[in-house]
């Protein structure tokens, strides 16, 4: 390699320029003694019969003094450059720490978003080796690499389950609309039907602790076989037996309902079509519903759903508006 492209390369470095590649390459040049160059810069110039030749000093009275030329000893010679190569290792380690941890800084903060298409399953397995199955009409969101201290991400919509691998000194964070649950490891579903003020949480294994970003909320921890369901803004809070929960998702990406709520059951059809479904919540309470529907058109499972309770439905642009 060039002389100007060592140059150009080492300032690139100390710029935060390189990618992991060149960092490689850089760090084996430097192994190699290829930066000898650096040490020229800092060492006066040595000639090979070991003379250094120090500037001429200019007195008072214009007379030029030579000031006579004085041989180093080899030992002092390399002591010196040994010096020299230690304080530039040193510097360019603490560059390559500082280079790297901006790296992991910005990878907490790059996120991918997931949006699982209708009639579909995702399975994600996460840089912590978790992993996450979203049901159909799904955004899940989350980062390239978790922090040192903890695991966030974010369930935008839809339904999630949660296989979380343990790591006590890094909890893992779901975050909903207005619930958080976390999580050292354990599994559990994550449901968030903003546009309907819906959110859940069921819990098969392990514990989890519920947060939420209402005031006055006090956390709430549940056991296995247990489900939290808040809706509206203050929302409805309670502690559910879970076992009536069929399975923490489908893997054929079907729509399954036992003994749920229309209101609920509702939510999910319009999260799994992406479609909006308008009605009031007053006219459907006390209603259930029980069935699964698989690749079925959303006209047909919602003209179902309501039958039983003799609701009809009406088609509005953006989707449908369900009549008492």
């Amino acid at each position: 390699m060039k002389s100007s492209e060592k140059k150009n390369l080492y300032r690139r470095f100390l710029e935060k320029e390189l990618n992991a590649a060149e960092l490689d390459e850089f760090f084996l040049l430097v192994e190699n003694g290829e930066f000898d160059f650096d040490y020229q810069e800092v060492m006066p110039v040595v000639e090979e019969s070991g003379i250094v030749t120090a500037p001429v000093r200019e007195e008072h009275t214009i007379e030029v003094v030579n000031v006579p030329q004085t041989k180093i000893r080899p030992l002092f010679r390399a002591l010196i450059r040994l010096t020299v190569a230690a304080s530039l290792l040193l510097i360019s380690a603490i560059g390559y720490l500082a280079y790297r941890r901006t790296e992991n800084l910005k990878q907490q903060f790059l996120f991918t978003t997931v949006k699982v298409p209708v009639g579909s399953v995702r399975i994600i397995t996460l840089k912590d080796h978790s992993v996450v199955t979203l049901n159909s009409g799904s955004v899940f969101k989350y980062p390239a690499s978790f922090a040192s201290d903890n695991r966030k991400v974010f369930l935008i919509k839809g339904k999630g389950f949660f296989e979380i691998a343990k790591d006590k000194s890094r909890p893992f964070t779901v975050y909903s609309s207005k619930l958080s649950t976390t999580a050292l490891g354990t599994s559990f579903t994550v449901e968030n039907y903003k546009a309907y003020q819906l959110e859940k949480v069921c819990l098969y294994t392990g514990k989890v602790q519920i947060g939420s970003k209402e005031k006055g909320f006090s956390p709430l921890k549940l056991i296995p076989g247990q489900q939290y369901t808040q809706t509206g803004d203050t929302g409805t809070k309670g502690v559910f037996d879970g076992d009536g929960e069929i399975k923490p998702y489908a893997e054929d990406g079907s729509l399954e309902f036992d003994n749920t709520s229309l209101t609920e059951a509702l939510a999910r059809v319009a999260s799994y079509y992406n479609i909006t479904l308008a009605f009031d919540k007053a006219d459907l309470k006390g209603f259930a519903i029980s069935g699964k529907f698989r690749n079925e058109p959303v006209k047909d499972v919602i003209r179902t759903l309501l039958f039983t309770h003799h609701l009809k439905f009406k088609k509005i642009p953006e989707g449908y508006v369900i009549m008492n």
